[in-house]
């Protein structure tokens, strides 16, 4: 019988300003990934609130799919100036947040892996809390526990979700957290602010930790190229299966959402069809009737009440350019359905660190952008 080979490695060069050892506050097991693209400053605000938590990660890991070095720049820059409290390591990638999600995990070494997003800023607490809830499960039960977002909670219902609800094409059971058969997940902005755990269906890849163990039988999937949307969802669904998903509200986090790096109105709105359609197909297969109309319904509405947005705003054409995205997203899965095989998880990328001299941005080094 012949051995099928296995595929190599993907090689990729890091640099890493280590630690004189765990300061106080950090804390021993926890790692922290950041995927970036083109937000240097973003990156560079995340690191000092990070230095000024009485609770932070022991080692943090930036994974910059930028194709420049202006970020690069911004990180070294930052770092020489001080002793940083934690190992701090810098990849750069090619672009795409699921593959760097992916090498990041690939990279950090600690036994929980924490996600936030560039422009997130926990608050004191946010890293210890979570910590607490892996430490508490002696049985390793849980899988993964996101943060609460709290400028994004208990929030008023939007004009959009309202008629939703009228229409029926929302189930009005749904709670935050939940996930429908239709494709459907209701905002976690509509909870209100909670002490404790809550067992949910998703956690937001923006502000969630894992424990390292899921990874052995899961990634993030490649099928979310580019700037995504729904790959957390996604991901969780597949966790669900083997793994409990808690929500921690103690566990404070804040999301100021930058505006650079983000696609066209055209691109996120046939992005969104296509996602939710994927998911859909993937994790519904048996979906009654009623829910695949309400998953269609639900298309239709987006795009009509963006059309109906336009009209009333003549002066903004992104509404009109969403709409369009959204019709194109439709008209895509229908002629030609999305489709992914995921293959096995496993290890991609082998990361080769270099220690970071205390250096002028002029001094540094290009490293490398793996293909």
């Amino acid at each position: 019988m012949t051995a099928i080979a296995e595929t190599p490695l993907v090689r990729m060069d890091a640099w890493v300003r280590r630690a004189p050892g765990l300061t106080d506050g950090s804390i021993a097991d926890v790692g922290l990934v950041v995927p970036t693209f083109r937000r240097g400053a973003d990156v560079v605000a995340l690191l000092g609130c990070l230095v000024a938590l009485p609770d932070r990660p022991s080692e943090v890991v930036i994974v910059d799919g930028s194709p420049d070095e202006e970020a690069e720049h911004c990180v070294d820059r930052w770092a020489a100036d001080r002793d940083v409290p934690f190992d701090l390591v810098f990849v750069r990638s090619a672009p795409g947040l699921t593959r760097q999600r992916n090498v990041g995990i690939d990279t950090c070494t600690r036994e929980l892996v924490f996600f936030l997003d560039d422009d997130c800023r926990p608050e004191p607490g946010y890293f210890r809390d979570i910590a607490a809830v892996f430490d508490a499960d002696t049985e390793k039960r849980v899988g993964a526990v996101s943060g609460s977002i709290v400028n994004e909670m208990d929030l008023p219902l939007s004009a959009r979700w309202r008629v939703r609800l009228l229409l029926g094409i929302v189930p009005r059971t749904l709670s935050p957290g939940a996930y429908h058969p239709s494709a459907t997940s209701v905002p976690r902005s509509l909870m209100a602010p909670f002490y404790g755990v809550r067992r949910v269906d998703m956690v937001p890849g923006g502000a969630a930790a894992y424990r390292r163990d899921v990874f052995a039988g899961d990634r993030f999937s490649r099928f979310f190229e580019g700037y995504s949307q729904g790959e957390d969802l996604e991901m969780s669904l597949r966790l669900r299966r083997r793994w409990m998903l808690l929500w921690s509200g103690d566990a404070h986090v804040l999301h100021h959402h930058a505006p650079g790096g983000r696609p066209s109105s055209v691109a996120k709105g046939a992005m969104e069809v296509r996602n939710r359609y994927f998911i859909l197909r993937r994790h519904s297969p048996n979906a009654r009737v009623l829910d695949r109309l309400r998953f269609w319904a639900d298309i239709a509405y987006i795009a009509g009440y963006d059309i109906v947005s336009a009209v009333l705003r003549p002066g903004s054409a992104s509404h009109l350019r969403h709409a369009l995205g959204v019709l194109k997203g439709a008209a895509s899965c229908v002629v030609a359905p999305p489709r992914y095989d995921e293959p096995p998880a496993r290890r991609e990328y082998q990361v080769v660190l270099r220690d970071r001299v205390r250096a002028t941005p002029s001094e540094s080094e290009r490293l490398p952008v793996a293909t």
